[in-house]
């Protein structure tokens, strides 16, 4: 298997896509160290899988903390051949009652912790003689809606960066794409009967595929922009979302 030997560094990884991801190059023969904010998702996983996964709670807003989690993963695993940017703060706030805290932390975990971490691999693929970033997007970057401004923002900056990196890092070897889930049936989405297609909200209805992404959907995805078979692809954005953003 491709992966097999390879580590990847996971922002977002206790919970949802991350730690799928996690999951499937785990099974590959890779091993991953996971950042989350929330420590207990990471405990969990070091529980399950042992060597393999390297669970480090932190702060990716502030430089410092991005310095430490490189740190510990390299002195761990001995370098990082893939970074996946999936950390995220939701914010589904009404343009009149946003505040500066709230739009301060998601730009800061979004966009500058997104740009950190990837100086900061940039640095150690290098040593490798290249790599993969693949940064986590939304259909939102393209079909914005109502109480949305901030996440918008920070998924639209998402892309933007993910261009620039590609253009500076190519030379290294290092490739830099994203993708861009479109409404994705979630473990909470599941829970809350969300995702059949006659249970789905309104502004739903209109997607051409008639139904919800699978998580499985959007990791495999992700793995393909890590391996050769993305090998010539660098600067772009994969679009899952049932051809939501074509109608």
């Amino acid at each position: 298997m491709e992966l097999e030997g390879k580590v990847a560094l996971i922002t977002g990884a206790a919970q949802g896509i991350g730690e799928g991801i996690a999951r499937r190059i785990i099974s590959e023969g890779g091993r991953v160290a996971g950042v989350d904010i929330q420590g207990a998702g990471l405990s969990s996983l070091e529980r399950e899988f042992g060597e393999s996964f390297l669970g480090i709670k932190a702060d990716l807003s502030r430089e410092a903390e991005v310095e430490r989690i490189f740190g510990e993963a390299v002195s761990r695993f001995g370098g990082i051949d893939i970074l996946v940017n999936c950390a995220v703060v939701r914010s589904n706030i009404p343009l009149e009652d946003i505040d500066e805290p709230t739009m301060d932390l998601a730009l800061a975990v979004g966009v500058k912790g997104c740009v950190l971490c990837a100086q900061r691999a940039a640095r150690e693929m290098r040593k490798r003689g290249g790599g993969a970033i693949v940064n986590m997007s939304s259909f939102y970057a393209r079909t914005p809606v109502k109480e949305r401004v901030i996440y918008v923002a920070v998924k639209g900056a998402v892309e933007g960066v993910t261009r620039a990196l590609a253009v500076e890092l190519a030379e290294f070897g290092i490739r830099v794409n994203a993708v861009a889930p479109g409404p994705i049936l979630t473990e909470r989405r599941k829970s809350q009967g969300h995702g059949q297609p006659g249970n789905l909200e309104e502004r739903y209805r209109r997607m051409p595929m008639g139904r919800f992404g699978e998580v499985s959907e959007v990791i495999d995805s992700v793995i393909f922009l890590m391996t050769s078979q993305s090998s010539y692809m660098t600067g772009q954005t994969i679009v899952l979302d049932g051809g939501m953003t074509i109608v």
